[in-house]
């Protein structure tokens, strides 16, 4: 692809922070740190987690650093974005972080300089939470294409695009300009850049060469292609060769039940989602690369993971299609639906928005070449987003005493060294009605409202089998303590279901029994010409 956006408008840039180099502290013992966030990136997308989509520049991350095997989230963009910046539950904070200090707030009192690309999905503006420079949008998504009115450099509106504009490459040359021009203004200051990417979230939207790389390849449909996810995960070491997968979504349909229309839109949608990620990781590999030709990726500690698991949901298929509309269209907003949601989750049960696993559990990249020696290694202890932020306060000597408001995470700097032995945390969950908890191995896990499930992720990861009528003991220690954290931070009070059937956009889930059955939509004889299978 072509350049996407005018460089004059990001090397205009340059004089506004060589006019801010003089206030920078000096603090070159510090990590530099990029963390790039993908957003509703399924478990098993990368190559590196089992995925048949090209990841090289992941793949190499994960080859030279750390792959954690649990990096736990909130199941939704902004609660995932809300505990990842304030080390808090989005239930102290609020979403979008209401109240309370900010990751990037502390990094700049103990002298980094922060840059914000990509999505925000939190409240005000991010060069008003302690970032230094920013560009992006402020809201939850856009079209790849079309800058949307909340598109922001700094404080100021940006200009509508020339027509050359696909904002996962334009995100990038905003982080390797960002990055470029701290090091030629102020070297000796560690910086924080969080690259937050738009992909794969909706609307599905890439150039038609970019899909008919992947058009075809999923006429084997969402189960050979979960079953196929799992056999390379137990090839690279990430689940045992005994795991099986859980049993088949009751409210998804077979593949071979399907028309050939509607696999040949189902194929369709999910090549326009692999083409998305592959575009997010040659764009990364070019963020890398710069990192490689500055001389400091030595001592800048690279993290990437996804805020949640893949998104289930197709609403607009029906209107979209009435309008002319395909996947990877300009004006589109299709979303991949369950049937794709399920095998981007392998070997996970559930999606976004849910509170089981394959809703709140990412994959997490760590590679630091100064400090990661044991490269290539799979970390089985488990985190979550609110650790981030003390980790990267211990990394940069930053007392944890110096934040205004206490972090509810737990540094997982240790992790980074060398291997430790299994720590028993407490992590919790919920979003609507969806909720959940872990201690140890123990999970308690609930969808929409179903009542709670009790899994053993020692002997069972995915969650396949339900034994909390064989343990009502830890079902209801782990239920005690889920309600005392709940009432914690509302006012004492009881735990009051939200229904998920009020809320149309997050329809039921529940794969046994209670989930809305997916119905794929078809491609209509008219369009199919428009993206042709080789």
């Amino acid at each position: 692809m072509k350049t996407v956006f005018r460089a004059t408008q990001v090397l205009a840039l340059a004089s506004t922070c060589l006019a801010l180099a003089s206030t920078a502290l000096a603090k070159t013992e510090a990590p530099n740190v990029l963390l790039i966030v993908a957003d509703d990136m399924g478990y098993s997308d990368a190559g590196c987690f089992g995925g048949e989509i090209d990841t090289p520049n992941l793949d190499k991350l994960a080859k030279e650093g750390i792959r954690f095997e649990r990096f736990y989230n909130g199941g939704m963009c902004v609660a995932s974005r809300t505990s990842l910046l304030s080390g808090r539950w989005y239930t102290d904070v609020g979403l979008g972080i209401q109240k309370g200090t900010t990751l990037p707030e502390v990094l700049r009192m103990g002298g980094y300089r922060n840059y914000a690309i990509g999505k925000w999905h939190l409240k005000g503006n991010p060069v008003d939470r302690g970032f230094h420079r920013f560009f992006g949008f402020l809201d939850g998504f856009s079209s790849y294409y079309v800058p949307s009115p909340y598109y922001r450099l700094d404080h100021d509106p940006i200009p509508q695009s020339d027509g050359r504009f696909y904002s996962t490459e334009v995100f990038a040359n905003y982080a390797i300009n960002f990055i470029t021009l701290h090091q030629e203004s102020t070297p000796n200051a560690p910086f924080f850049a969080y690259l937050a990417f738009n992909a794969p979230h909706n609307p599905l939207q890439a150039p038609p060469e970019a899909i008919a790389k992947y058009r075809g390849r999923y006429l084997e449909g969402w189960e050979a292609i979960r079953k196929q996810r799992h056999q390379r995960q137990k090839q690279l070491g990430l689940v045992p060769p005994h795991q099986e997968l859980p049993p088949y979504p009751s409210n998804l349909p077979q593949w071979s039940d399907l028309s050939d229309a509607q696999k040949d839109l189902e194929d369709l949608r999910m090549a326009t989602y692999a083409a998305m990620i592959d575009i997010m990781d040659q764009n990364i590999g070019r963020v890398l690369q710069t990192l490689d030709h500055l001389g400091i990726d030595d001592n800048t500690l690279v993290l990437f993971s996804s805020d949640n698991g893949a998104d289930p949901f197709a609403l607009l298929d029906e209107m979209l299609l009435s309008q002319g509309l395909l996947p990877g269209d300009k004006g589109s907003n299709f979303q991949p639906g369950f049937g794709w949601a399920w095998a981007a989750n392998t070997p996970l049960r559930h999606y976004k928005i849910s509170q089981h696993e394959g809703g709140v559990a990412s994959g997490l990249i760590a590679r630091w070449p100064a400090m990661i020696r044991s490269q290539g290694r799979i970390e089985r202890n488990y985190t979550h987003m609110v650790d981030l932020m003390p980790t990267l306060l211990e990394l940069a000597e930053i007392p944890r005493e110096t934040v205004p408001s206490p972090m509810a995470g737990h540094s997982f700097s240790a992790l980074l060294h060398s291997e430790q032995e299994s720590t028993e945390r407490v992590h919790f969950f919920q979003f609507l009605d969806n909720r959940g908890i872990r201690k140890g191995p123990w999970r308690l896990s609930e969808v929409d409202g179903n009542g709670w499930e009790l899994h053993n992720l020692i002997t069972d990861p995915n969650q396949a089998y339900d034994i909390s009528e064989e343990n009502p003991h830890i079902v209801a220690e782990l239920d005690r303590l889920w309600v005392q954290w709940w009432k914690h931070y509302h006012d004492g009070a009881g735990y009051v279901p939200t229904s998920s059937q009020s809320t149309p956009h997050y329809h039921p889930q529940g794969d046994r029994g209670s989930g809305k059955e997916y119905v794929p939509a078809a491609m209509p004889e008219s369009l199919k010409h428009r993206y042709p299978i080789n």
